[in-house]
């Protein structure tokens, strides 16, 4: 080692010493906000809700009659954006939820008014059905009375039909710059009056911004570190320990991704049998998380050598932006049902384990997965990473509550594929 570099490395050694020296009083104040902010309490963290739970919210808030007691000011803010008149405290107006329609299909919110037949279809994440649109606007236009049919698709896909008379909202991006649900809200936070729905819109404001707009957002209990760190990087002396630290974030990254794999495989190997082995049903991915959640649809798997092909218990990013919309559960397509060019990741287990929504509750079907369920973080970047060390009680990051959550649901679906596979 050169002169020149003693220097350098002493800088990083003294900066690792000085810092570590502070991080329990940093940890004193992060705890200290959240137990007088709540920084990190919503209710939509906790049930991490369902499209049927989101038409819920929708329609309550659009619903002038709504508990949140604002009257027509969330209604006539969606009206206001895709160009239909406001109403006025005497017009009278009903809101439906779950309308039949006569093709036997449910529209997820009517708004009745004098003036318009008003339909939301609410599609976040699900595939629009054959002729759907369609349909709704023939039923919408069925019993006008004199009134017009408008038909808002609050979704982030393009409509498939009735494109020209459907008036799509997405949840977050508007590629022309039109209206958005996080824009109409978010027009309003200082207009509500009463504290409860304030705080609860702003909570839903905080669940589109990371569920539908792939962003990070700040947690204030987080401010005491990166102030501290910033404070650090102004000390010229200091800048190289820090530089050093950037230099290796993505290595640091990669390896506590693959430390979440690593015991996700220890404990379903711990519980369930030693000869699970990690696994890819994708060629050309090595089976690591880090390799695996990187692009979308590359599954990182665990499963049985004796397992039938291409079954895996797996966790998946379903997002085009990177480490975003993060699923797990048990993968096993459906021939049947896949597409001509994915037929060779069919597997013939994929019968045994079509009932699995039934023996373990809170999951869902598809083509691709008899039984997944969305994590409710769904972001898998370096911040959330580095809050997995931070919010550990010993820093390993199997020591957290949120993977160990993980590692025993993994251990419960593997034991249930093993079950069912023998049958």
């Amino acid at each position: 080692m050169s002169d020149t570099e003693i220097p350098s490395f002493q800088k990083i050694q003294d900066f690792v010493e000085d810092f570590t020296k502070m991080l329990p009083g940093l940890s004193a104040m992060r705890e200290g906000i959240d137990l007088y902010g709540a920084t990190t309490f919503s209710p939509f963290a906790i049930f991490s809700p369902d499209e049927n739970t989101l038409s819920r919210v929708i329609a309550e808030l659009f619903d002038p009659q709504g508990s949140h007691g604002q009257g027509l000011l969330f209604l006539n803010e969606l009206l206001s954006a895709i160009g239909v008149p406001r109403l006025n405290r005497l017009d009278t107006v009903k809101v439906k939820r779950e309308v039949l329609t006569r093709a036997k299909r449910r529209i997820d919110v009517v708004i009745e008014t004098s003036r318009y037949v008003i339909g939301i279809e609410n599609k976040p994440w699900a595939a629009q059905q054959k002729r759907q649109l369609s349909d709704y606007l023939i039923e919408l236009k069925a019993d006008l009375r004199g009134r017009k049919p408008v038909l808002i698709f609050l979704s982030d896909q393009q409509a498939e039909t009735a494109s020209d008379e459907t008036i799509r909202v997405p949840y977050f991006h508007s590629e022309d710059g039109g209206a958005t649900l996080f824009s109409i809200l978010s027009a309003l936070t200082d207009k509500i009056r009463a504290n409860a729905p304030k705080i609860f819109v702003e909570d839903f404001l905080r669940y589109i911004e990371i569920n539908f707009g792939g962003k990070y957002v700040d947690t204030p209990a987080d401010k005491p570190f990166i102030e501290a760190v910033g404070a650090e990087f102004d000390d010229l002396n200091r800048r190289k320990a820090i530089a050093a630290v950037l230099l290796s974030q993505e290595t640091l990254h990669v390896r506590i991704l693959d430390e979440i794999g690593d015991y996700l495989l220890e404990e379903v190997r711990d519980k369930v049998g030693a000869d699970f082995e990690p696994s890819c049903p994708i060629e050309g991915f090595e089976p690591k998380i880090s390799e695996c959640l990187w692009v979308r649809h590359v599954p990182y798997g665990i499963r049985r050598p004796t397992w039938p092909a291409n079954c895996h218990v797996a966790i998946e990013a379903t997002s085009t932006d990177w480490l975003a919309d993060i699923l797990f559960g048990v993968r096993c397509p459906d021939g049947d049902k896949l597409p001509e060019n994915h037929r060779y990741l069919a597997s013939p287990g994929r019968q045994k384990l079509d009932a699995m929504t039934a023996a373990i509750p809170g999951g869902r079907k598809s083509t691709y997965w008899p039984w997944h369920k969305y994590l409710d973080e769904k972001y898998w970047g370096q911040e959330f990473c580095a809050r997995l060390i931070l919010d550990s009680p010993t820093g390993a990051i199997k020591d957290h509550p949120v993977i160990q959550d993980l590692a025993r649901q993994f251990v419960e679906i593997a034991s249930e594929v093993d079950r069912l596979v023998k049958i």
